[in-house]
């Protein structure tokens, strides 16, 4: 059996995710109120980019002020990722990856990261470093798996790897089946039956 894909990949279904509010469940001393004021108005930044895809020089600006007064390491790593989404947002993948690979290293079991890692490789025409990164982002049980498998079934289109991509599309469906996206990829698909060598 192989596949054969009838069109080319839309990179505008790439799939980013935020990180959380790094402070918003905890009770924090009251010098830490304007941290935690700037991390939640990034995450808030960042949510919105990825609905509008827009974002304004104060969002990105209060992001930076937030990276700044982060005080513990996981909560900039949050933050770092949630600027990184805004630069991704802006079509600037350098800094965006830049801010990724600064989080990861604060936090190198953050699957949103890891996740908009891979993602940004996509769009660079990365398709292997970007399916390495979906594959290892799987391995933390990120929020959303149903993104992850259809990014990496993205990827693996590009690489050449149809099967695989079909099987990443066809398990993006499974685990979201009220979402449409995956289903129509799959529709470009033909399988063919091939007949057994002798």
């Amino acid at each position: 059996m192989s596949l054969k894909s009838c069109l080319s990949i839309s990179t505008g279904v790439i799939m980013l995710l935020a990180a959380a509010p790094a402070f918003a469940a905890a009770a924090w001393p009251s010098a830490s109120v304007l941290a935690t004021g700037m991390a939640d108005s990034c995450a808030a930044a960042s949510a919105a980019a990825q609905e509008g895809g827009k974002v304004t020089d104060a969002a990105l600006a209060n992001c930076t002020l937030a990276v700044k007064l982060a005080y513990y390491s996981k909560a900039r790593a949050e933050v770092l990722n949630n600027r990184s989404v805004l630069q991704y947002a802006r079509a600037d993948y350098n800094a965006a990856l830049a801010d990724n690979t600064a989080a990861l290293k604060l936090d190198d079991r953050m699957a949103e990261a890891i996740v908009n890692r891979g993602s940004i490789f996509l769009v660079q025409h990365r398709p292997q470093a970007a399916a390495e990164n979906f594959e290892r982002a799987l391995m933390f049980n990120p929020a959303h798996p149903e993104k992850v498998y259809f990014n990496r079934a993205l990827a693996r289109e590009e690489m050449g790897d149809l099967s695989g991509a079909y099987a990443d599309y066809a398990q993006a469906a499974r685990l979201a089946p009220q979402w449409e996206q995956p289903k129509r990829e799959m529709i470009r698909f033909t399988i063919a039956r091939q007949k057994p060598t002798s």
